[in-house]
């Protein structure tokens, strides 16, 4: 998925409210980041060098990061020690990721 297509959602999703709240599923929190601030949240972090395939669109405010990959399933992954075999797949898709959400 590209960061294009990313953010079209992200802004669709904070449309209908959606910014920060709680999962039905790990990690139980989310952030999203605003559309114009993922090219920097992603480079400032470095997720292509260290988590290649994948990009970040949000938090959990506890060190982890919400990612989708290609395919555009969902998972959350430490800050630290960011790479993809710490990768944990919570959705199989954004719009199933959105039905865990609560604003």
């Amino acid at each position: 998925m590209n960061i294009e297509a990313i953010k079209q959602v992200l802004k669709c999703w904070l449309e209908e409210g959606y910014l920060e709240g709680e999962l039905a599923i790990e990690p139980e929190w989310y952030i999203l980041w605003r559309p114009e601030e993922l090219e920097e949240f992603n480079r400032d972090y470095q997720i292509t060098e260290y988590a290649p395939g994948f990009l970040t669109f949000g938090g959990n405010g506890g060190g982890e990061f919400l990612v989708v990959n290609e395919s555009e399933e969902v998972f959350y992954m430490p800050c630290i020690g960011l790479s993809p075999d710490t990768a944990i797949k919570i959705a199989n898709s954004l719009q199933e990721f959105k039905g865990y959400m609560q604003q």
